[in-house]
């Protein structure tokens, strides 16, 4: 059995719901913020202050990522259904 190019399956999705990805968004930003927030303390001998600032901006960011993201993929997987058709007059 020959498997055509028309038989494949894409390997890169773009618009895949993969969780991984959604996982790694929601705690790259706030880890990655938090370590240069302790390391901006440390050369400018501060308290937590800019640890605690930008982990929270990171938080705060991957939320609204994650809400962002949401919203796109109930509009992408809702289009055309029965609800979201327009009333013919």
């Amino acid at each position: 059995m020959r498997v055509t190019p028309r038989d494949r399956r894409p390997l890169y999705r773009p618009h895949s719901s993969d969780a991984l990805n959604h996982a790694g968004a929601m705690v790259l930003a706030p880890v990655a913020l938090g370590l240069f927030g302790l390391w901006l303390d440390s050369e400018a001998g501060t308290g937590p202050l800019f640890l605690v600032v930008l982990a929270v901006f990171g938080v705060a960011s991957s939320l609204t990522s994650a809400y962002y993201r949401y919203k796109e993929q109930i509009r992408r997987l809702s289009s055309g259904k029965r609800w979201n058709r327009k009333a013919s007059a």
